[in-house]
Parts: structure tokens; sequence; C-alpha cells
């Protein structure tokens, strides 16, 4: 398929995740930047190619350059909505045959039967290391401690543990830059030796429930401990069998001695959670998904909840901005 991409010019997990998929699968991406594993095509000619692309998927994230596609008469565009929040952050002046979105809520009542699906991080190839047969570290937690109270209170239980073989705490490292405008992660290669000898990775929400530590502690091969995500991911993991889950920190305590107590019980988990990623959760198999939810209800309609009366004149204003510039 050929498929053009309007993306931000910014590393953005779900573009990065979908973009990367999709290109394993051997699928053309015209892409509007140099970012998110993609390389950027002249403006002309992807305004043209627009025009008879198999799809046209726009991302979020900033500086997104929807003006590119507004005018186009291809019907087949897409949105994906990798944003922190729950509430839909659709663009209102563009007509979307389909929306994905990242943060879709377990409870969300779709009451409008509209084509919107569950899209959620997956397993970069990136995150995919060099495990060690000995697995040293018992518990790693490395989180940015301000953006969840949570995280804090579970960074303190683990510490009151004084077991030297737990790590909390930071590496020092970024994953990626916000102010330059970088579209490529960076590298933390401090962070993947330590998941690697690592036997239980934690995972405690961030700004939003998905986050990449998530897929990141399953592609090491540690057992996932995380806090109940109250989002829809397709083909989940179930507590008890391929990870563990916690709603509060008196139970985040049990299950967590409970484990350690169990040293067989943690690798078996841990295998389980790897196999399942394997099988669900590499950007190849979201991208597959992604494909095959396009294929099935593509020909279903319009997310017309999201229709501006507006679009008309924005298209219009955004064409002629653009060719002024």
């Amino acid at each position: 398929m050929r498929i053009l991409s309007i993306i931000s010019p910014h590393y953005d997990y779900l573009t990065a995740t979908l973009m990367e998929g999709l290109q394993e699968l051997g699928h053309e991406i015209i892409s509007s930047e140099n970012s998110n594993y993609t390389q950027s095509t002249p403006d002309r000619k992807l305004r043209k190619l627009s025009e008879s692309a198999d799809l046209i998927i726009v991302g979020s994230n900033k500086k997104v350059r929807t003006e590119l596609i507004e005018d186009s008469d291809n019907p087949n565009k897409i949105f994906i909505d990798g944003t922190d929040g729950q509430e839909f952050c659709v663009y209102p002046h563009i007509l979307f045959k389909m929306v994905f979105k990242r943060e879709l809520n377990k409870c969300w009542d779709n009451n409008t039967g509209e084509p919107i699906f569950p899209l959620p991080f997956a397993a970069e190839k990136r995150y995919f290391c060099n495990t060690l047969n000995k697995r040293s570290t018992k518990v790693l937690f490395a989180a940015n401690m301000k953006v969840n109270p949570m995280r804090y209170s579970i960074h303190q239980r683990l510490t009151n543990r004084n077991d030297p073989d737990i790590f909390c705490g930071s590496t020092g490292e970024v994953a990626y830059r916000k102010k330059k405008c970088l579209g490529i992660p960076i590298e933390t290669p401090k962070y993947r030796k330590l998941l690697s000898q690592t036997q239980i990775g934690i995972n405690v929400a961030g700004a939003g429930y998905d986050c990449a530590r998530y897929w990141e502690i399953l592609a090491s091969g540690a057992l996932l401990m995380t806090q109940e995500i109250d989002i829809t991911i397709p083909n989940p993991f179930t507590d008890g069998i391929n990870c563990v889950t916690f709603k509060s920190l008196d139970e985040f305590d049990e299950k967590l001695g409970h484990l350690l107590s169990r040293p067989s019980s943690i690798s078996e988990k841990a295998e389980s959670g790897y196999n399942h990623l394997i099988k669900f959760h590499t950007t190849t198999k979201r991208a597959e998904y992604f494909l095959q939810t396009v294929h099935e209800h593509i020909s279903d309609g319009y997310c017309d909840s999201f229709y501006s009366k507006a679009l008309k004149k924005v298209r219009l204003y955004n064409y002629l901005k653009y060719l002024a510039s």
C-alpha cells in the first residue's frame, strides 16, 4: 500500500510505533517530516500524491501540518490520536473516515456507532535488548516522580525495603528532547542494561495511562508489574498469567512480597508476558491490527460527531495561506 502520513516533526511514541510497523510490513510511507522512522517528501509532491494514496494518516502532537491535505479529495483520511488525555482531540476541520485513540477509556460508550478504535503503543524494535541469564536486580522502578503522586508513593515503599537489589531512581538519561525539534528518540544504554538484568519491572501511569515503560519492561524479558491502566488494549495482558497488576498501594505491597518469596513464579510469568508481547504487541503486530481494522471498517462511513460546519471555509483559508507561503 501507499500510505501518506502527515505527522509531527517531533518524536511521538504512537506515531513511531505505527510508522515502524507499517514499514516492517513493506508498505510505502510518504511522509511530511523527517521523523518517527520516516523520511520527508517535498510538499508539492506530497500534495499531488495525496489524491491517489491508499490511506492518509494524520497524527497528533506538535506542528502537524494538516494544511497539506485539508483540501485533498481523497476520502480515506484516518486520525491517530496519541495525546495523553482521554478526551478526544480530533482536528475539527478535517473529515475523518476513522479515528484511532491511544487513551481510549475502558468504559467509553460509542453511542454513535462511529468507527473509533483503540491504538495503544507497542514494543519498538529498539526496546529489545540482550537479556542476561542472571538477573541480579530484583525490582526496577525508574521514572519521573513529578507527573503522578502514586509514583513517589511506590518509590518510597520500595526504598523502605532497604534491599540493595532493588533499583529505584533515575539513570540520568533522557529518552527524547522537548525543546528542540528532533524526530528520533535518544538511546538510553544505562536503562536498557538495567532492564536486561531485572526480574520485576514496575510501571505506574504518567501523564497518560499508556507509556513506553510498560512495553519496554515486557520486551526486556522482565515481569511487568503495573498499575491497572484504565484504557482499552486489544489482546490485553492478564493479571497473574503474563503480568501482575495492582490498584492500590497496599495491593502493590502484598503482591510484590508474594512475588519476591516465589522466584520461580516471577520467571514463569515473565516468560509468558514476553511470549504474549511477541504474539500481539510488536510494532509489526500493531500495524497488522491497524490495517485489519481499517480494511474491515473503512466503508462504515465517517466520524461525523467531530465534523465542523466551517470545514470548507477552513480548508480554503489554509489552502490560500499555503499558496501564499
